[in-house]
């Protein structure tokens, strides 16, 4: 695993982390509605970033499958930003390329 690739999936989660917790705090205060769409999403989309970036070393494929179902659920609710989905995006094609880079089992 690269390196970059690494860091670049540990902030891409923790960001979704970040502003999962900011949202739910945003919820809470204003007692607006949506946190069951706001905290599974966000918070739960970048624990499985995190959980999949790090699992990529040793379980690349299952690295790989929780990397992306926490990238594709964390592009819904950062959709309006524009730059959220796209690094997000760019995240899955990153991966897709660590996958097809590592060496055949015997």
């Amino acid at each position: 695993m690269r390196r970059w690739s690494k860091w670049f999936g540990l902030i891409l989660g923790s960001a979704l982390v970040v502003a999962g917790v900011a949202e739910t705090v945003r919820l809470v205060v204003t007692g607006d509605g949506g946190f069951w769409f706001w905290f599974p999403t966000l918070v739960g989309g970048g624990a499985l970033v995190i959980a999949g970036t790090l699992l990529v070393p040793r379980r690349p494929v299952l690295g790989f499958v929780l990397t992306t179902i926490g990238a594709l659920a964390g592009i819904l609710p950062t959709a309006w930003t524009f730059v959220g989905p796209l690094l997000l995006m760019a995240l899955i094609v990153v991966n897709i390329t660590l996958l097809g880079d590592r060496p055949a089992r015997a």
